[in-house]
Parts: C-alpha cells; sequence; structure tokens
C-alpha cells in the first residue's frame, strides 16, 4: 500500500509568517506532527510519503505513486484541503481525512 500524506496550505494570513519565514531561512512555520505519528502507526509494509504543500506544490507523480491520500488540517486551510480532495475524486484515489 502506497500512502501519500498530505499537509494542505496555509492561507496567507498574519499566522502564515510568510515574510518573516526568509529571515530564518525557512519555508513553512508549522511542521506536520500529526501526519507525522500517523505514519509512525502505519503498518511497517506500507511505503509512505509526506508531503507538506507549505514547502513544495503537489505533483502528478505524487498521485501516481498513491493508493492512498491521508490529509489533517484545520478549518483555516479548507481551500487546500478541497483542492486536493478534488485531485484525488479525479483519479479515483481513496482521501481519509483527520485533524
Amino acid at each position: 500500500m502506497n500512502v501519500l500524506l498530505v499537509y494542505p496550505k496555509y492561507p496567507e494570513t498574519f499566522w502564515s509568517f510568510k515574510y518573516a519565514l526568509k529571515f530564518i531561512s525557512k519555508k513553512a512555520s508549522f511542521p506536520p506532527l500529526g501526519l507525522m505519528t500517523v505514519a509512525s502507526l502505519l503498518p511497517e509494509d506500507w511505503n509512505v510519503r509526506l508531503l507538506d504543500l507549505n514547502v513544495r506544490d503537489m505533483a502528478d507523480s505524487d498521485l501516481d505513486w498513491a493508493d492512498m491520500v491521508m490529509i489533517s488540517a484545520m478549518r483555516v486551510q479548507k481551500k487546500s484541503v478541497d483542492q486536493v480532495v478534488e485531485k484525488c475524486r479525479q483519479r479515483g484515489i481513496k482521501v481519509v481525512g483527520g485533524g
């Protein structure tokens, strides 16, 4: 089973720290700790990849690889979640959501 763990993009708001991140040489301010915990609990024979959309965009090759997408989000990330779910629906990929 190939599982793609997706952390949705934060919109540009005060709390996204877009302008402050360049001063500390970082691409994102909130690591996807929940998804990393989920990854540690999945069966050892499953292949797992973690994609943080605050660091890079999702490529077609990410979805070509995935049998299932697991996503964890907060309300503020809804727009990004909707985009990910729609891409998965178009490809017939199962989506598991939490947050």
